[in-house]
């Protein structure tokens, strides 16, 4: 009996991948490239003589084409005007992007320069937390005159926080799922008022964290990763880099490093400092139900309670430590 075979995923050979960047890339002498890291999309390091690229293979389950794009240009424009970010290198007929049939269908692949350096990650000292603050704040002066006939989802409350829980609500048990409805409305009716204004809501880059940057030996720091990236408030940005370090012993000089660091260039007004604790918790949120959207890709066995258990004990002690630290409890 004839079966018509479907995919959700497939993954491009490494000698593919090196095949394909001299197919499109005008980069002369032999290339080397190997399977660098899987994460969202499939990424491959590819190096021609001295000079390293990231090529990214960009799953067509998880981003559009419109996404991407959105995504490329972005980051072509903020490389044009000197932001410390890795931008995408253009095909040799000046596009940023390729196109690959797969299983699947057809999935586009961008080249990206090396960010040069080291990630922190666990390591990662107050210097550091400044300079990316720095880096940041300057992405987001930067993007402020980013235009683009394409869109995003914008990274709003009804986003990240209420679609994000109607996602995990299969993966939880009803006294968890209790947890999270009554969490989101004491998110809700303790929100400080921010307006959505220039500067105070605009580009984000969606996924600050001390993995998502390189440092080299000069301190020269460089961004990449803006597959989360759209419009949304600049202090989510910051609760969502906050998140990140929930379990680092400096988390508080840590992000007053980072703060320091991002206000030398755009100061945060009071509502949106205040509300940098309440993005930090919608971040969590955000990023489990990131996990649950992508249960085919991860496998269900790491989705089991144990999983949920560990990022709601994150969740309840964020929320803790938020009730700990406001006004009228110190």
């Amino acid at each position: 009996m004839a079966r018509d075979e479907t995919y959700t995923y497939s993954q491009l050979s490494a000698d593919s991948a090196r095949h394909f960047v001299a197919l499109h890339y005008g980069l002369d002498g032999p290339l080397r490239g190997r399977f660098y890291v899987l994460g969202l999309h499939d990424n491959y390091l590819i190096e021609h003589g001295s000079v390293k690229y990231i090529l990214r293979v960009y799953r067509n389950d998880w981003r559009t084409p419109e996404e991407i794009y959105f995504e490329l240009e972005l980051l072509a424009y903020l490389r044009e005007r000197n932001a410390q970010v890795a931008c995408p290198v253009r095909t040799a007929g000046g596009e940023l992007a390729f196109s690959i049939d797969s299983p699947e269908g057809e999935r586009v692949a961008a080249l990206f320069h090396y960010a040069n350096g080291r990630a922190p990650e666990d390591t990662m000292s107050a210097d550091d937390c400044a300079l990316l603050g720095s880096a940041v704040s300057n992405v987001h002066l930067i993007a402020d005159s980013f235009t683009t006939h394409r869109t995003r989802r914008d990274l709003d409350v009804h986003y990240l926080l209420d679609e994000s829980i109607e996602a995990i609500k299969p993966f939880i048990e009803s006294n968890e799922l209790s947890y999270l409805i009554e969490l989101n409305k004491r998110l809700r009716d303790a929100w400080p008022a921010i307006p959505r204004e220039a500067g105070v809501f605009g580009i984000c880059i969606g996924d600050v964290n001390a993995r998502n940057f390189h440092i080299d030996g000069d301190r020269r720091i460089t961004l990449f990763d803006f597959d989360q990236c759209g419009y949304g408030f600049r202090a989510f940005e910051i609760g969502k880099f906050g998140a990140s370090l929930y379990s680092h012993r400096m988390k508080p000089t840590l992000m007053a490093a980072f703060l320091d660091g991002y206000q030398q260039s755009r100061r945060l007004s009071r509502a949106e400092y205040h509300s940098i604790p309440y993005f930090e918790l919608v971040a969590v949120i955000w990023v489990m139900a990131i996990h649950a959207k992508n249960a085919n890709r991860i496998g269900y066995k790491l989705l089991e309670k144990p999983f949920w258990d560990r990022k709601l004990a994150i969740l309840k002690k964020l929320e803790a430590q938020q009730q700990d630290t406001a006004p009228g409890n110190n």
